[in-house]
């Protein structure tokens, strides 16, 4: 579960810095709503990951235990008194033992072909598109015009229905049905606007 966590935190930290990028470009105010809920999603699982840890019962506590200093004796001097040239205290520590987890192995959920398949309504169509997909829609259908499509997917997310999102999208791309990353796209639209129905 920490794990899991973990792997999803290092996501949003890499979704939070590609929002911030975009919208220290362009700020928007449809951009501003998604960098706040992609804040308060981390900030939710960064809780969430805080309470795991204050789970893990600590059997004993770490402690440092001063005991009382011995002096260090040097030499004597002629009268045969000790000269001690200075007390060092003596330190001790307890180690913490802390008791693990045990393991519980989790089957992993096959990936389908388009990502995004998971959409989440708080995140917005922008967060329902991998890194990879950002990168092969924005090659194959924008002609490698990066900033386009962050408009066209930030312009289409606040559009009331698929059908509208369609025409706009040709209006600003070529609709061939033949290229693969257009059916992907197209299907990315439909699951996005049914669950946002």
């Amino acid at each position: 579960m920490k794990q899991k966590l973990l792997t999803d935190i290092e996501l949003d930290v890499h979704e939070l810095k590609y929002l911030m990028e975009s919208f220290s470009k362009e700020p928007t105010q449809t951009l501003s709503e998604l960098l706040k809920r992609s804040i308060e999603r981390m900030q939710g699982r960064l809780d969430e990951l805080s309470q795991e840890v204050d789970a893990v019962e600590v059997s004993s506590l770490s402690s440092v235990i001063i005991q009382s200093p011995e002096p260090v004796v040097v030499e004597e001097d002629e009268e045969g008194d000790s000269l001690i040239e200075e007390e060092k205290p003596v330190i001790t520590e307890e180690v913490p033992v802390v008791e693990e987890e045990p393991v519980i192995e989790k089957k992993e959920e096959p990936k389908s072909a388009v990502l995004g398949e998971s959409i989440k309504l708080a995140a917005g169509l922008r967060h329902s598109i991998s890194l990879n997909d950002s990168f092969r829609f924005s090659r194959e259908l924008f002609k490698g015009d990066t900033e386009l499509m962050n408009r066209v997917v930030e312009q289409i997310s606040v559009m009331s229905s698929y059908k509208t999102a369609v025409a706009f999208l040709s209006s600003k791309i070529e609709i061939d049905e033949e290229k693969e990353a257009v059916v992907d796209f197209l299907e990315l639209l439909k699951k996005y606007f049914n669950q946002s129905a």
